[in-house]
């Protein structure tokens, strides 16, 4: 999308879900989020940045550090820990004036609206720590490659910038140690809701089959596992409970557990998600395998009654618009060719992993020299 589409549909997260639109905690869509604990990631992530930084002996000054898509401010924040003044730059208005909001430094932190490259208030060579993190990757490429050169651009000598971007799309994901071959992570689930001894207890009786192309072996840690959601499929309880999966089991076999769970307390928790986890690499879900959901709330638990709906008393209201994230790459080998083209010193690359198994991505941390 054009930058003005992009604005569009970031001003939108920022007045629907502005901290789950910025770290999308499946666990904490629908304002699940607490200022408290978004922030506090906000501290960490910068203490961990100037740690990394101090390893290359930078930033050699702490005068003025840049936030580019600062949402609400959860960097610019913590970098104003760290440094003199902070500037918080973002697309969406309507992130900005919540970021003001919640500004703890005074005068100290500014944020203004970036509509689109360059940052025509900020001279060259004149920020100390320059910083944007999963933000690239949701802008398009030509745009991309200019705030890159922008970012480049604005780094002090003895400065130090650091960002992420994804460089391309992978077709097949990238699959940690001990892993089992990608074929394997497919199963069919059929769930029979059984009586429960008392009403705070939720029992299942699952029938797993291997759709896989693989056998599922005795020393791989497969277990069903659970979600609780709310009956707009917001996930409230990321993660429950475990029952393991008879094992070894080849394509095509079936085995029957029972899964018992303690109905979750959290309000909403109408809906148990059930799924299949290699622990410590995946969740089947995330590679195309479907789950299965049972409504065990107290509604649905009720008996059903026909019933004649009565016609609306007004005219219903038209769905709300529903932004959209981009995911977008920009090749390695062009932000190495951007930043020597800007003259800035690339100091190390490494590898991200934020964007999920089937993106290539990468961290670049830069310094700009006196000779520049």
């Amino acid at each position: 999308m054009n930058l003005h589409d992009l604005q569009r549909h970031w001003d939108a997260f920022g007045e629907q879900d502005p901290m789950w639109a910025i770290l999308t905690d499946p666990a904490r869509k629908g304002r699940r989020w607490t200022a408290e604990e978004f922030f506090a990631t906000g501290v960490a992530e910068i203490e961990a940045l100037m740690d990394e930084a101090r390893g290359f002996g930078r930033p050699m000054a702490r005068r003025r550090a840049l936030d580019f898509g600062c949402g609400l401010g959860r960097l610019t924040q913590a970098l104003a820990d760290h440094c003199d003044e902070a500037l918080g730059l973002d697309v969406a208005p309507s992130m900005i004036a919540q970021a003001a909001t919640f500004n703890r430094h005074g005068a100290r932190v500014r944020y203004a609206v970036q509509t689109a490259p360059p940052f025509h208030q900020i001279a060259s060579r004149s920020i100390d720590v320059v910083y944007t993190g999963r933000v690239l990757q949701h802008i398009a490429p030509v745009y991309a490659r200019e705030y890159i050169r922008e970012l480049a651009r604005v780094v002090a000598p003895g400065g130090f910038l650091s960002f992420d971007v994804p460089s391309r799309w992978l077709d097949a994901p990238v699959l940690p140690e001990g892993a089992l071959p990608i074929g394997a992570y497919h199963a069919e689930l059929t769930a029979r809701r059984l009586l429960a001894t008392d009403a705070a207890t939720v029992v299942v009786e699952v029938a797993i089959t291997n759709a896989g192309a693989e056998t599922w072996p005795d020393d791989a840690p497969l277990n069903l596992g659970n979600h609780w959601l709310t009956r707009d499929g917001a996930v409230v309880v990321a993660d429950d409970r475990r029952v393991a999966v008879p094992r070894p089991l080849a394509p095509g076999d079936t085995a029957t557990v029972t899964f018992t769970a303690p109905r979750s307390t959290v309000a909403d928790a109408d809906v148990l998600e059930l799924d299949l986890v290699h622990e410590g690499v995946a969740w089947f879900a995330w590679h195309g395998s479907p789950t299965v959901r049972l409504d065990v709330g107290v509604a649905a638990a009720a008996p059903a009654t026909a019933t004649v709906p009565a016609p609306p008393a007004t005219t219903p209201a038209a769905p709300a618009f529903a932004p959209v994230m981009e995911m977008h790459a920009v090749p390695r080998e062009d932000v190495e060719a951007l930043l020597a083209a800007a003259g800035v010193r690339l100091l190390r690359v490494r590898a991200e992993a934020h964007c999920g198994p089937r993106w290539e991505a990468f961290r670049y941390d830069v310094t700009a020299d006196s000779t520049r």
